[in-house]
């Protein structure tokens, strides 16, 4: 049987952080100083407690006037009751000279003493401490050359001192001198020769005495504040320590606020929906009583992009026949509901969850090439070069809005926001209502107040609004300046940025009547696309001269420009802070839209990209027989979402919980006939998890 060792850690060897550093160093004039200091004052105070003894025996006293004293008597003499028994020592006191040392050879012969009219010694000299001889009997005298070993011999040990309490208080001072690392090492080699039991009690002491709430005893808003700067693993670490940080963990608040830096959703409106899914905690949490519904969300979130980026991971998906063989030219989605347009004159609305068709909205005459939906409203333009406005509950087309003289190529509806204070501070606010922006290829711009579909009153009665631009009320301005075709429009409050094929960008201000307030020139070829960054107060535009432009729409001034393009940069997206460039050379580009700097090069396809978009989060392309998801943060290939794709894909949007594109199939009739047919792929990876596989990592 083996016993546990006495000193654990007599054989322990130093760690980095408490080994000797530097131990040849020399000490500071400051420790020689405090170092006698010290000694002197504890070689006063025992010459003082030897004054204040009665001696006997042969003795010579060696002082001031004061301590001249004759220790001893003839045989003859009586010892008065009052004085001890003499005791036969020798003592020297002060500095020995050959004249005041006796050489009688009488024990009991008095000693020759200096004279008390001589200047008296200093007190860094008159202080000298005893020396016992080896034997209790009386000596002779020393010689001077022996009375100079002794003497050498009294100040070996001067500096010594006299009780374990001044010996404690002694090493504590010094080891001030030590640097915090060799302090360290000084701890460390009094631990090397303390005893087990010992060991164990300092142990126990200090684990209680390190103990402290750091988060719990902290106000409530600063706490927050702490948590919400970890991710959330972290967090599920610190939950596990105690109660009392579960419970302020669990704060509901917390894991809202790391939803929305997460990116998992654009703002707490799109949370406050989610949180109030009654199907949430039933579907998403296996034991739902102490953990909050927001940890809850925070869970799906993290299992659903997991399983985006797991390649072995295979989503529901939902294949449906579109449009024949029609290309779609825009397509949009959300839960409850998928809306396509294509190069023909219909307008598809299926069910995202099933696939099922819901709807088909007739009444254009020709195909639409752009659509956009808010709420229950949805607008669309077409190369018929009119813009509608239908209820997408009822599928009725309540507005046709006419003026344009071309094919409708793209449009924005601009919502009422913040555009800055006035001079007592409130917010001011606009549009002061929904608007719509047309472009066209006739080189004009349409701003019209846009109509929103109220399905709180009947409206089947309501005849379609139809009117032209000279007598429409809904038509607030058109914005000329542009000598080619307007390819692409966005807008945010007050502003709207257009790209034209006549190579310029302009900024257009609606607060000042839809002045047109900067024209950009810089692009040597068409503009096909622009991205706005309002609250920056920038503007992107992506050209067939293969560049990217940064503008400030304040100055009108050209900041930047972006090269890492082959061929025409023909889409651009903007979320977050994060540019994505998608270009004719197969590649696509992320960008720090604040610095400017390329952050990761996606390079994969083999033909033109054909359609994108990002979410911050994640990336998916289409080209010619590929769908590829990429990886935002680590600006790389994740995965392939489609295999066995035979012909182009279309469009593709995504959301948090699913990947909707429009797909292009070819199959062989006969030996020299193919049919294509344009499907909608739906792959939905928010399906509730096994109960078995609900894991948080």
């Amino acid at each position: 049987m083996t016993f546990p060792p006495r000193f654990p850690l007599r054989d322990a060897v130093a760690r980095f952080d408490y080994k000797l550093d530097n131990g040849n160093s020399r000490l500071t004039e400051g420790l020689h100083k405090e170092y006698s200091r010290l000694s002197l004052e504890n070689g006063r105070e025992r010459e003082r407690d030897r004054k204040r003894g009665r001696h006997g025996g042969d003795r010579v006293v060696l002082g001031s006037d004061d301590d001249i004293e004759m220790v001893g008597s003839d045989p003859g003499e009586s010892t008065s009751s009052e004085t001890r028994p003499p005791k036969r020592r020798l003592v020297a006191e002060g500095v020995a000279t050959p004249t005041a040392i006796s050489t009688s050879q009488d024990p009991r012969t008095p000693s020759v003493m200096q004279s008390p009219t001589q200047t008296p010694i200093p007190d860094m000299e008159e202080i000298v401490p005893t020396l016992p001889l080896p034997s209790p009997s009386a000596s002779p005298v020393q010689s001077e050359t022996k009375s100079s070993v002794l003497e050498g011999s009294y100040l070996d040990q001067f500096n010594l001192p006299a009780t374990q309490a001044e010996l404690i208080d002694q090493i504590s001072t010094l080891s001030t001198y030590l640097s915090p690392h060799n302090q360290n090492h000084l701890v460390f080699r009094l631990l090397q020769n303390t005893h087990r039991s010992a060991l164990c009690a300092f142990a126990s002491l200090m684990q209680s005495s390190l103990k402290r709430d750091i988060l719990s005893n902290l106000p409530a808003e600063i706490s927050h504040y702490i948590l919400g700067l970890v991710d959330h693993k972290t967090l599920l670490s610190l939950q596990q320590v105690c109660k009392s940080w579960y419970k302020l963990i669990n704060n509901p608040q917390i894991w809202i606020d790391l939803l929305i830096k997460d990116k998992f959703f654009p703002n707490y409106a799109a949370v406050d929906v989610e949180l109030n899914d009654p199907l949430l905690v039933s579907q998403w949490s296996e034991d739902p009583r102490d953990i909050s519904s927001a940890q809850i969300l925070y869970k799906k979130r993290c299992i659903i992009f997991n399983r985006w980026m797991d390649p072995s991971y295979e989503p529901r998906r939902i294949s449906v026949k579109g449009h024949g063989n029609k290309v779609v030219t825009c397509l949009q989605h959300d839960d409850e509901k998928i809306i396509t347009g294509v190069d023909d004159k219909i307008i598809n609305i299926y069910c995202t969850k099933t696939g099922r068709l819901l709807r088909v909205l007739e009444g254009h005459e020709s195909g639409v090439w752009a659509l956009k939906y808010t709420g229950d409203t949805l607008v669309t333009g077409s190369t018929d070069r009119t813009a509608r406005v239908w209820n997408i509950k009822t599928g009725k087309c309540t507005h046709i809005f006419r003026g344009h003289t071309s094919t409708i190529r793209c449009l924005d509806i601009i919502h009422p926001t913040v555009i800055g204070k006035d001079d007592r501070g409130e917010d001011i606010i606009f549009p002061h209502f929904p608007i719509l922006v047309t472009g066209s290829r006739d080189m004009n711009i349409h701003v019209w107040r846009l109509p929103l579909c109220d399905n709180s009153v009947p409206d089947n009665d309501t005849p379609t609004f139809d009117s032209h631009e000279s007598n429409n009320p809904y038509l607030i301005s058109v914005l000329m300046g542009h000598t080619k075709s307007v390819r692409s429009v966005s807008g945010k409050g007050n502003l709207i940025i257009s790209g034209s094929y006549d190579s310029t960008v302009r900024v257009w201000d609606l607060m000042d009547n839809g002045r047109c307030v900067h024209v950009l020139t810089g692009h040597t070829e068409r503009v096909y696309s622009t991205a706005l960054d309002f609250e920056s107060k920038i503007c992107f535009s992506g050209s067939m001269d293969n560049t990217i432009n940064v503008w400030n729409i304040e100055t009108g001034r050209l900041l930047k420009t972006l090269e890492g393009h082959q061929q025409l940069v023909g889409l651009l997206d903007l979320v977050d802070g994060v540019l994505v460039s998608a270009a004719a050379d197969s590649t696509l580009i992320v960008w720090n839209s604040k610095t400017f700097e390329m952050k990761a090069r996606l390079e994969g396809h083999n033909s033109a990209i054909t359609c994108f978009q990002h979410d911050g989060l994640r990336v998916v392309s289409g080209s010619s027989h590929m769908l590829k998801l990429w990886d935002v943060k680590a600006g790389k290939f994740a995965r392939d979402l489609l295999r066995g794709v035979n012909g182009g894909i279309w469009q593709v949007r995504i959301d948090q919980n699913r990947c909707v594109a429009a797909v292009q199939r070819i199959s062989t009739v006969s030996s020299d006939e193919t049919q294509e047919e344009t499907y909608i792929e739906i792959l939905d990876f928010s399906a509730p998890p096994k109960r078995d596989v609900q894991v948080l990592s």
